[in-house]
């Protein structure tokens, strides 16, 4: 349990909800609720019925940072489509290659955003709009909406994120998506939704939903729909690579969002985030009955902030339907 407090206001930018990030989130307390039934700390492994990967990517193949032909071996390798500069699309401020990597003896994704490259007249810092499509408008459903996602990552230390960017970005409609047609948006950076930044190479998870109703804030109901590390604030560090797990709910009537990390070595997870509608104290997550269905694509990273710029990278990155499926 911890103390959160408000953040410090944004700039315009930060108002835009949508496609500019979101505004802070002010002080509450949360009781962590029970982990789900899968090896977490402080519970026991207890599988639901098993069922298949619906998507899978090792980036074991060789996309260059260099040219414009980035484009075609990430959509040779089951993904929609890719906007980079390395795949001559000058507007989008960020590279999307792969690059071997002695610690996990494979090759990886690196994402390297250059938001400075992109500043709009009047503003102080830039966006990228580099991304990586999974599934394709007007498509079928892909993104279940029952989800279970799974990956490494690896921010390098000289990184500066900002407070927030967008992580996985899923739409029914076109980018970017209004009001009922996202449901859902993982963002993560520097403080999340938290109450103070951590270094600025660290980055938080945050999940903004669209109907979720967080009632404990003070600020309420302006960020009602705004989740944070209600069960273990500890961020993603730099330097490390760190396996997360991430478990979105939105086929019933009330939402479910839950959130874990292990970092290479340990074979335990450890929770940080566990929001479930009508459990979670003061909190509900009502989702309209149109709303109880996937989605035909999601994008990620798609909207990183400047002014600092920063490098990740990705890898073994899986969705399932269930977390039987995911990789143990």
């Amino acid at each position: 349990m911890y103390l959160r407090r408000p953040n410090k206001p944004l700039t315009f930018a930060g108002a835009c909800v949508f496609f500019f990030g979101f505004v802070s989130l002010a002080s509450s307390q949360v009781r962590p609720n029970p982990p789900n039934p899968i090896a977490v700390e402080g519970g026991s492994l207890v599988p639901p019925p098993p069922s298949g990967v619906i998507f899978y990517d090792s980036f074991d193949y060789d996309v260059s940072r260099s040219g414009t032909a980035a484009r075609a071996p990430f959509v040779s390798h089951g993904w929609g489509h890719a906007k980079a500069i390395n795949a001559g699309d000058d507007g989008a401020c960020g590279y999307l290659f792969t690059q071997a990597d002695s610690t996990l003896n494979s090759r990886v994704l690196v994402a390297e955003a250059r938001p400075q490259g992109c500043v709009p007249p009047g503003w102080t810092y830039g966006q990228t709009t580099h991304h990586l499509l999974l599934g394709r408008e007007g498509g079928p459903t892909v993104i279940p909406p029952n989800a279970w996602f799974q990956f490494w990552t690896y921010a390098t230390t000289n990184s500066v994120f900002a407070t927030r960017d967008k992580m996985l970005y899923p739409c029914r409609t076109y980018y970017p998506c209004g009001v009922g047609e996202y449901s859902w948006l993982l963002n993560w950076g520097s403080r999340g939704y938290e109450t103070n930044a951590g270094a600025p190479s660290d980055r938080f998870l945050a999940m903004q939903a669209e109907t979720a109703d967080w009632r404990a804030d003070p600020e309420y109901p302006t960020n009602a729909g705004k989740m944070f590390h209600n069960v273990l604030r500890q961020p993603i560090v730099a330097g490390r690579w760190i396996q997360v797990r991430i478990h979105i709910d939105i086929s019933g009537a009330q939402g479910v969002y839950e959130a874990w990390t292990r970092e290479r070595g340990q074979t335990v997870w450890t929770k940080l985030a566990d929001w479930r509608g009508n459990v979670t104290p003061n909190f509900s997550w009502p989702v309209p009955a149109e709303q109880r269905v996937g989605f035909p694509m999601m994008a990620t990273p798609t909207t990183v902030n400047g002014p600092g710029d920063s490098t990740y990278y990705l890898d073994d990155f899986v969705l399932a339907g269930s977390s039987a499926a995911l990789p143990q």
